[in-house]
């Protein structure tokens, strides 16, 4: 059986739809970026495909299982994302529509994996919609996004929405010493991202993550000691990318939260434990509140084509006047 590692809950809800006899053509998994919503997708693939199930579960032994779980099988497809946004356009999703009435090649059915939706196209997402209103018998479609809200309203009354929870972070260490990493390279992802895998794993294995984390460090420090163009100079080395910019913000979003809470005894959720205990003695409930909403507006106008670095100079001035 497949170790679900704190996805019980979704992994329970897939199942019963299974075992009810009438599995939704569209499903929506929301959670925050890391939590596993692509495992959670291939959960689905192979409750679907598998084909020997135990009660509406997934073996994950078998032929279809094996597959899905190595991304070879021929029947679970991901379309490609394009243009500088790296997002899915009308023409990809045009090509779904006709590619789905086209018979499975090797089971009863085939799915589609739309993975972090963030951004599609208003027309591409009307394509879509009438492909979910009537879809072919044999045809699913999997849509992954960290809110639900990035798609048209009429898609989301058409599909299962499904939020995909963080770990425990005894089960985020599980996984890691399962994948070789060390208890001590264990205990120091699971110190900035606590029950986060995919962000923990990404920080580990050096890639992107682990750059954004001192990045974030640096934005935190400049803001603790009231040095508005020390923030300034950190905000820049980002960059011009705008989901850069949004992701870095989003973690000092984080450790401004785990400033506020940080002597009240609730879990940090933050890549910075130092930096919220240094800002926890001098920032505001107000103060934190409006980083919050400064942050936000922030995160919306990167899907929009706006200057980064004035963006960016407004955030510094909204947040520390």
């Amino acid at each position: 059986m497949i170790k679900l590692y704190s996805k019980d809950v979704p992994a329970g809800t897939i199942t019963a739809m299974k075992r009810g006899g009438r599995f939704p053509h569209a499903v929506i998994l929301t959670g925050e970026k890391g939590a596993g919503k692509f495992f959670m997708a291939d959960y689905i693939a192979m409750t679907l495909l598998c084909e020997k199930g135990y009660g509406g579960e997934p073996c994950g032994e078998c032929r279809q299982c094996r597959r899905i779980i190595e991304g070879t099988h021929p029947d679970v497809l991901i379309p490609e994302k394009s243009g500088k946004k790296r997002i899915y356009s009308a023409d990809t999703v045009r090509e779904v529509c006709r590619d789905a009435f086209v018979r499975p090649n090797d089971c009863n059915a085939k799915v589609y994996i739309f993975r972090d939706c963030e951004g599609m196209e208003e027309l591409a997402q009307n394509f879509l919609l009438k492909l979910i209103e009537e879809p072919p018998d044999t045809a699913y479609f999997i849509f992954t996004a960290e809110n639900a809200g990035v798609f048209l309203p009429t898609i989301r009354s058409r599909a299962v929405t499904i939020g995909v929870p963080l770990c425990t972070e005894q089960d985020c260490r599980a996984v890691l010493l399962d994948m070789g990493y060390a208890t001590e390279q264990a205990d120091e992802a699971l110190r900035y991202f606590h029950g986060n895998i995919g962000m923990c794993r990404d920080y580990l294995s050096g890639g992107e993550t682990a750059e954004l984390v001192q990045l974030c460090h640096g934005v935190t420090a400049a803001f603790a000691a009231g040095d508005e163009y020390g923030m300034l100079a950190a905000l820049k080395k980002i960059g011009d990318d705008r989901g850069r910019v949004r992701r870095v913000l989003e973690m000092f979003d984080k450790v401004v939260r785990d400033a506020l809470a940080y002597r009240s005894g609730v879990p940090l959720i933050g890549c910075d434990p130092e930096g919220a205990e240094l800002l926890s003695a001098r920032l505001s409930l107000r103060r934190g509140e409006l980083i919050h909403e400064a942050v936000l507006r922030v995160s919306d106008h990167c899907a929009l084509n706006m200057n980064v670095q004035a963006e960016t100079a407004a955030f510094v001035c909204a947040v520390t006047r």
